[in-house]
């Protein structure tokens, strides 16, 4: 998975369009071409050359998917990896605020047949952003990923609160059936367990970032300039994403920001990563300030998303602050495993 790919429809054009998304769509009739620009290139920041793509041709095409419905479309470079997006499309309906859908490529099916399915980045209740992930398409097309969006923002809102179901005639007696009554609440129940599993499970799958800190599974101290070797292995059940860290437990920043380079690679055959990070990137979790120039923070470095081996992982590299500096940092791993990735082949 390429960074500034995964970044820019995932986090910084979704977090600016779902800032004000009635906003961005008047914007972009204007400046729409300029926005992604100015979205893919801060997207693209603090990464090396083998997370970097170029999308100097991203543009924005306005579509009419169905009756009612106005989408704009933005074609990505082609995806390499999974999470990676082949499209990312505004869609409106019925004049209400449009909504933010990505088309995703999948893991690859049997004999490497090739999937794609669409998500949503929304509102999540309480606050915060969640993804929904929708059904595979039938096709890999832009008018087949616009049909999924289109029919999605025009499905019929549920009805007034309070309104009997079709077919079912309010109760005119003022008798209990106390059979009923039992039945009713076991089922309930029953639907109340279901769902709140489904909505973990969902939680799991769509709701929670790919590179977040986790349990850590190995550390080594690090210093600055000096080779770093840290080994783990990855031997549950499918697949998982095997999260590499600097953790700077006791650090200074410079004006005040902290930033580091340098490269790391992993031993099952990914090639070294050139390593570009700050407190102020999207990669950093976990800051602490603690006074002066003083702070703690996790900065994600890179990930192998690997399947389930015996096998030893060793990744190793070195790293080194271009601001700031550490008097006390770890290399961690953290894994990572989506319920989609416990099935994966």
């Amino acid at each position: 998975m390429r960074q500034q790919h995964y970044r820019f429809a995932h986090q910084v054009l979704m977090s600016a369009v779902l800032r004000d998304p009635s906003a961005w769509w008047a914007a972009a009739a204007a400046q729409g071409n300029a926005m992604l620009q100015q979205a893919w290139a801060a997207a693209g920041e603090g990464l090396g050359p083998e997370d970097r793509v170029d999308g100097s041709a991203l543009a924005i095409t306005p579509m009419y998917p169905a009756p009612g419905v106005e989408a704009l479309l933005i074609p990505l470079p082609p995806p390499q990896a999974p999470t990676e997006c082949h499209y990312v499309a505004l869609v409106r309906a019925g004049g209400q605020p449009p909504r933010y859908f990505v088309m995703e490529r999948g893991i690859e099916g049997e004999g490497g047949a090739q999937r794609a399915y669409w998500a949503e980045w929304r509102q999540a209740p309480g606050g915060g952003l969640m993804r929904i992930r929708g059904a595979d398409l039938p096709m890999m097309s832009p008018e087949t990923f616009l049909a999924a969006a289109a029919a999605e923002c025009s499905a019929a809102p549920p009805g007034p609160q309070g309104a009997p179901f079709p077919g079912v005639r309010p109760a005119t007696s003022g008798k209990v059936n106390r059979v009923g009554l039992f039945l009713g609440a076991g089922c309930f129940t029953l639907v109340l367990f279901v769902l709140s599993v489904g909505g973990y499970l969902l939680y799991q799958e769509e709701g929670r970032g790919l590179h977040v800190p986790d349990t850590e599974v190995a550390s080594v101290a690090v210093e600055p300039d000096k080779p770093f070797k840290v080994q783990f292995k990855w031997d549950g059940t499918g697949y998982a994403f095997n999260n590499v860290w600097l953790v700077v437990d006791e650090g200074t920043t410079s004006g005040s920001n902290f930033k580091v380079s340098g490269s790391v690679a992993c031993s099952r055959g990914s090639r070294a990563q050139t390593v570009d990070v700050s407190l102020t990137g999207y990669g950093a979790h976990n800051v602490e300030r603690k006074g002066g120039s003083g702070f703690s923070a996790w900065l994600y470095l890179m990930d192998e998303y690997e399947h389930s081996s015996s096998r030893p992982i060793e990744c190793s590299g070195t790293l080194a602050p271009t601001a700031g500096q550490w008097t006390k940092a770890r290399i961690v791993v953290t894994q990572r495993q989506r319920p989609s990735d416990w099935f994966a082949n």
